[in-house]
């Protein structure tokens, strides 16, 4: 079979979402609007489409197994690691990391060494529960995160915790001014002091299990003055903290996927710079990793190969290109619910995008 190298088409991911289930229905992930719960890639096809990858691809990055569901339901899923690994692919294990407290998932992980990235996001006990659609305390779900890192340290591959910082007060202002949600948003707290002490709280079970040449670093984390100072100081944990080696904690925003079916839409030109390609559970080829359905479907990868479905495809020319027509969900998706976002995706859209992430969120906030 011929090799493709999705770095041809502008993709350096492909998500690759092996069953459609997830265990939480979070308020800002897209999982809960999904008509497919149920499906899964066959072995067969989802062999075909990693042998179809090229490994030597110079700029392609890694292959993941989730799209908006949790990989560790599907009980295939270190089989399909494996075999992607031994095609010649870097693997990341994308998970909530609700399963992370079963030996034989840990075992596995330490077995095949994957990068593994846990979404532990909401930090609000209060919030937690209904923010993330799951019925556990979260010092019990924090604590089985912690755990895993520790089992995991002398792995020779990285771990990264992403936790949401959307409860600082000037994300909450973006939140709720540029995105349309209120701050009654499960998500998004409305007592900041309580989430601190909270924040402060959980990042305590960090601390102590930390490698001791860290814990100077990871001060800042357990202190409620500093802890106030850095997020009303608009801080970003953009590089995280390194609790060992190869384990860091990721402070950052989260994006809220599930809004965009809210969003106006625009009608001005723009290209779509998205370079993560997706094939969802029901064999869809999609090329975004916020679609969850097959509305903006490229193809099937039951009925032709990758290079087939990507080739000459009319869809991802026009997505490509500023000039051509757009679905109406990529639309939406360069829009905002305000007046203000429309004009700052139009705006931002054209300038470089090395000027795009450095001041993306300061020209949002400005006013």
């Amino acid at each position: 079979m011929q090799k493709i190298k999705l770095s041809d088409y502008g993709y350096i991911i492909l998500q690759i979402e092996s069953a459609a289930a997830c265990n939480m229905e979070c308020s800002f992930c897209p999982y809960p609007l999904k008509n497919d719960k149920i499906s899964k890639l066959s072995m067969d096809n989802i062999k075909n489409i990693i042998n179809q990858i090229d490994p030597n691809d110079e700029k392609f990055k890694y292959v993941t197994f989730s799209q908006f569901n949790e990989p560790l339901l599907d009980n295939r899923i270190f089989e399909i690691i494996d075999f992607a690994q031994k095609a010649g692919l870097k693997v990341h294990m994308v998970t909530n990391g609700l399963l992370l407290n079963k030996e034989k998932n840990i075992e596995n992980i330490i077995r095949l060494k994957p990068t593994v990235k846990i979404s532990l996001q909401v930090l609000d006990a209060s919030k937690h529960m209904e923010a993330r659609g799951l019925n556990m305390e979260l010092e019990r779900y924090v604590k089985t995160i912690v755990n895993f890192c520790v089992r995991v340290t002398n792995l020779p591959c990285k771990v990264t915790v992403d936790i949401g910082s959307n409860f600082n007060s000037k994300y909450r202002h973006y939140f709720k001014k540029i995105l349309g949600l209120s701050t009654g948003d499960p998500s998004v707290p409305n007592d900041i002091g309580k989430t601190i002490d909270q924040f402060k709280q959980y990042m305590s079970f960090f601390y102590n299990v930390a490698d001791e040449k860290y814990k100077k670093d990871l001060d800042v984390l357990t202190d409620r003055n500093e802890i106030k100072k850095l997020f009303d100081k608009d801080y970003i944990f953009q590089d995280g903290f390194k609790i060992f080696d190869n384990v860091t904690l990721k402070i950052k925003p989260f994006f809220y996927g599930r809004r965009i079916k809210d969003y106006k839409p625009i009608n001005s030109n723009f290209s779509c710079t998205n370079d993560i390609l997706a094939v969802l559970a029901d064999g869809h080829v999609v090329p975004c990793c916020l679609a969850y359905d097959d509305s903006i479907s490229l193809g099937k990868i039951n009925n032709k190969s990758l290079k087939e479905i990507l080739h000459e495809n009319r869809f991802l020319k026009n997505l490509r290109s500023k000039t051509g027509e757009k679905h109406l969900t990529c639309r939406k998706c360069f829009g905002e619910p305000t007046r203000r976002g429309v004009f700052v995706r139009n705006i931002l859209n054209k300038l470089p995008s090395s000027f795009l992430k450095s001041n993306l969120m300061e020209f949002i906030k400005g006013s």
